[in-house]
């Protein structure tokens, strides 16, 4: 089997300018309420920073899961009346991040930013696979790479504060 352009040593494919706009845009939340935890250090609202990247993150990873969702949909939704095999799985699956999402809100920050973390680098894998597969286009990967390789980062950041309190 042939390796995808992105993994090998030729240019990644660029993706959509809206895709990226959109996609580090949404890395301000992220980044703001991490710099505004360290600026704020040790009052109520660098608390409430966190927990608010906390709350984003949650939806973040749902959003992601939702995409996954609308991958299985456009490549297994074409059936007339009954669903193929695996194609509850699939959605199963999709359907996983949203649940993690809100489960983090209930267990204690430290912890809550560690699980998020291994989440999202969860989800960006799933998204590497789907790509890998035929079922993204090639532009994801790189995307999702690097985005998540900042996420992580904003909430390792925030983790690290909490830490030495």
């Amino acid at each position: 089997m042939a390796r995808r352009a992105w993994l090998t040593r030729t240019p990644a494919p660029l993706s959509p300018f809206g895709a990226r706009l959109v996609g580090f845009a949404g890395l301000i939340p992220f980044a703001g309420t991490g710099v505004l935890a360290w600026i704020a250090w040790p009052s109520d609202m660098a608390h409430a920073a966190v927990q608010a990247q906390l709350v984003y993150g949650a939806i973040i990873l749902s959003f992601l899961g939702g995409i996954r969702w609308g991958i299985a949909m456009t490549k297994r939704g074409h059936f007339i009346r009954r669903a193929p095999d695996g194609f509850g799985t699939e959605l199963a699956l999709a359907a996983v991040p949203a649940l993690v999402g809100w489960v983090v809100l209930f267990i204690p920050l430290p912890a809550a930013l560690v699980v998020l973390s291994l989440f999202f680098a969860a989800q960006a894998l799933s998204d590497l696979r789907a790509v890998k597969s035929q079922d993204a286009p090639d532009w994801f990967g790189p995307l999702r790479i690097q985005l998540t390789f900042f996420v992580v980062l904003a909430l390792a950041v925030s983790f690290v504060r909490l830490l030495i309190d």
